[in-house]
């Protein structure tokens, strides 16, 4: 009996790791192409300021292209999780369609980011992968983590993180450690896939170390809770304060003119993109204190308008510039402050602490992780249980 039991068990192992590999190079080289895409549409924008004209068209023609798949891959990154925890189907479909229009509303200039992408584009194929090899509901389940936490890598470069934050993101206050070592194993593949066809690492190395002393622990912990409130007030914008335009289309034509307008009140194109460029001049305390607002405003009218990508890379740089802003204030190291402004804004957003801890030490380095674990659980503590996601799920 206990040879057969490790006969079936050594070949399930063998099973779900050939699948994991799988989908780690399959979305490694979806994800490092994605990331090159997005890098050649934002670089033909900088270069060419007229390209922003686009903004109000470009807002109508994804709307419309939504409104041809609106069956089969909208309900976006919300379907995703939903499908992690659930046996709810989720389209091949999308994988294409938020490649195409993430791609595009970052040429057009939209405050947009890219991580939504990596977790319906993950998504989508974990589970036709999974519905492929002809999976139980629970393998399929595990497939959309997996795929979540392969293309999260790959985008960002942050293996580890993208490993626990695909198990965490779904159920807020559980994690389903069963999965926790195949989630290791397809972060890991990606990125190296996506490392070889030219996808950087995030790194934003802190140069100096703080002392964690009790005037930094209180200066850390004034910024963790404005970053805690100000991700409460984002997401509760987001959902709720969406502008009452009934005809999608001229919503997205008016606020995609609005965003035109306000790229040229604010030159330079400082807050068109995910802007995740700017945040090491944050860290030298070079952060205006209006400029997460305005951020935050360019996020806010993109998504509304109907540009696709996700919110979370926004959100990078209105914690960065929080941060940076505040720390001048409280006398905290610029480039300290910053960090924690990011890790604190990613964390409330998002309800996952130990996702953003992590996040924290691989961008900016182990130096500041007894920052980073304090200031998650304090930005928890006061971003409420408002969230991005609506069917995240609370243990």
């Amino acid at each position: 009996m206990y040879d057969y039991f490790m006969k079936h068990q050594i070949i399930y192992i063998f099973k779900i790791s050939i699948i994991t590999i799988l989908l780690g190079i399959i979305l490694g080289l979806a994800g490092g192409a994605f990331y090159l895409c997005i890098k050649g549409a934002t670089g033909v924008r900088q270069a060419h300021t007229a390209v922003l004209f686009l903004l109000p068209l470009g807002a109508l023609l994804i709307t419309l292209f939504y409104k041809y798949f609106e069956k089969e891959s909208d309900g976006g990154t919300n379907r995703v999780i939903e499908a992690a925890y659930s046996d709810s189907p989720v389209s091949i479909k999308m994988a294409p369609a938020i490649f195409i229009s993430t791609v595009f509303s970052h040429f057009c200039g939209a405050s947009v980011g890219r991580e939504g992408a990596a977790l319906q584009l993950g998504g989508s194929v974990g589970y036709n992968i999974g519905r492929a090899f002809r999976l139980s509901d629970e393998e399929k389940r595990m497939c959309v983590v997996l795929g979540m936490s392969a293309c999260f890598s790959a985008l960002f470069g942050t293996p580890m993180a993208a490993a626990v934050f695909a198990l965490e993101i779904a159920i807020v206050g559980r994690i389903n450690l069963r999965w926790l070592v195949p989630s290791i194993l397809a972060s890991y593949v990606a990125r190296f896939t996506a490392r070889a066809i030219g996808a950087p690492d995030m790194k934003m190395k802190l140069a100096r170390s703080a002392s964690f002393t009790g005037l930094n622990i209180f200066a850390m912990i004034v910024i963790a809770a404005a970053c805690g409130i100000v991700a409460w007030l984002f997401v509760t914008l987001l959902h709720r304060c969406k502008p009452g335009i009934r005809n999608p289309y001229v919503n997205a034509v008016v606020l995609g003119a609005i965003v035109l307008g306000l790229s040229f009140i604010f030159r330079g194109q400082t807050y068109n993109g995910a802007g995740v460029e700017l945040i090491p001049q944050f860290m030298e305390g070079q952060a205006a204190p209006w400029q997460f607002a305005v951020k935050m405003l360019f996020t806010l009218l993109s998504v509304w308008a109907g540009y696709r990508g996700g919110e979370i890379v926004p959100s990078f740089y209105i914690g960065a510039a929080l941060g940076a802003a505040l720390g001048n204030l409280v006398g905290l190291d610029p480039a300290l402050s910053c960090a924690i402004g990011m890790v604190s804004l990613f964390c409330g957003v998002t309800n996952c602490p130990i996702a953003a801890f992590i996040i924290g030490i691989e961008i900016f380095g182990a130096t500041a992780a007894p920052f980073f674990l304090v200031a998650a659980a304090v930005a928890f503590a006061c971003s409420g249980k408002a969230g991005l996601y609506t069917t995240q799920k609370r243990a």
